[in-house]
């Protein structure tokens, strides 16, 4: 069975949605939820390929087929009595809606928590796909300006990923098959419940709507969109339809870039939502003052290898594509 860690948040339900529609369901969701009796799941052998991107639909815990779901606080316990009858991990940790608001525990709550999990793995031979820090910085828009998430519970988390991956550097046991995936801004269905995290994508079209106006950020005194800051975005089907791939060719370990590596400026996003809702062009553009020059890009200090290199052949969504999607679910709401 596969064991899913963070399979409340965005992309884990997510994942879990698309293995469900794949044709698998004996699998453990580990997140912060409450005990619950465990629900009857089914016993599929094979992974079928991925279902078509235009089907892809909100995902709902209760709708969800699962063998179990565990609270991550009594998880290594239950590991401790079921570790033979793991054949996968997929951690993907906790988004930040999910995370206490006490910051104290973060340190024992992400870094310790992967660290434990990869030991775990490496002893008893289990694949392991994880989420790794983020390469591109959250914007979010505060109401007044777009700002980079620099600080509090988002830069903290950050943090201990980034702690997380230079040590998995320095490990020299290590799981059968292990895979680090980069991303930079996810969007898709069903993240309207992430707050600050949830994407560019999202905010924009949110401000829409109750201001009837998108405010652009740039750089310096521009009021034009020359000087945008600009972003690579995935979209969430095509994380999942990676993840899924890697389990079935269980290629090179090693840590990859998951995105598209063709960046996009605020105003592609903005400018594609107002023609699918068939408005008229209302930008506005914020200049962002000096000190906040330099947020766009966080590198982050590991050696990427590229998909295509490990043979992964298939065409990300065009950004134009992925909002389509992403507004006529949210407009179904």
């Amino acid at each position: 069975m596969i064991v899913i860690t963070g399979a409340a948040g965005f992309i884990g339900s997510s994942m879990v949605q698309h293995l469900n529609e794949s044709g698998r369901s004996d699998l453990v969701l580990v997140a912060d939820f409450p005990v619950m009796p465990v629900e009857p799941g089914y016993d599929v052998p094979k992974i079928a390929s991925s279902p078509d991107v235009e089907t892809f639909h909100k995902t709902s815990l209760q709708t969800m087929r699962y063998i179990e779901k565990v609270p991550r606080d009594l998880f290594f316990d239950w590991l401790a009595l079921n570790q033979q009858k793991v054949d996968f991990i997929i951690h993907l940790a906790s988004e930040i809606d999910t995370l206490p608001d006490d910051t104290s525990c973060f340190h024992e709550y992400i870094l310790e928590f992967s660290q434990r999990l990869w030991s775990f793995a490496a002893m008893n031979r289990i694949p392991l796909l994880f989420a790794v820090a983020s390469t591109e910085a959250k914007w979010i828009w505060t109401g007044q300006e777009w700002m980079g998430q620099e600080s509090g519970k988002m830069a903290l988390c950050e943090q201990m990923k980034r702690q997380f991956d230079q040590w998995v550097l320095k490990q020299r046991v290590t799981p059968p098959l292990w895979a680090g995936f980069a991303m930079p801004e996810v969007y898709g269905p069903n993240e309207e419940r992430m707050g600050d995290a949830a994407s560019s994508v999202y905010q924009l079209f949110r401000q829409w709507q109750q201001e009837s106006r998108m405010i652009i950020p740039v750089y310096g005194n521009s009021e034009t969109s020359d000087n945008e800051p600009v972003i690579d975005r995935i979209f969430i089907k095509d994380v999942v339809t990676v993840l899924t791939w890697f389990m079935n060719h269980l290629p090179a370990s090693d840590f990859y870039y998951l995105g598209t590596a063709y960046p996009r400026p605020f105003s592609a996003v903005a400018k594609t939502i107002l023609s699918i809702l068939r408005q008229e062009e209302k930008l506005e553009f914020f200049p962002l003052s000096k000190e906040k020059n330099k947020i766009p890009y966080r590198k982050i200090d590991l050696p990427l290898n590229s998909l295509r290199r490990v043979g992964y052949k298939k065409n990300f969504t065009p950004l134009e594509k992925g909002i389509r999607i992403f507004m006529r679910e949210f407009l179904k709401k």
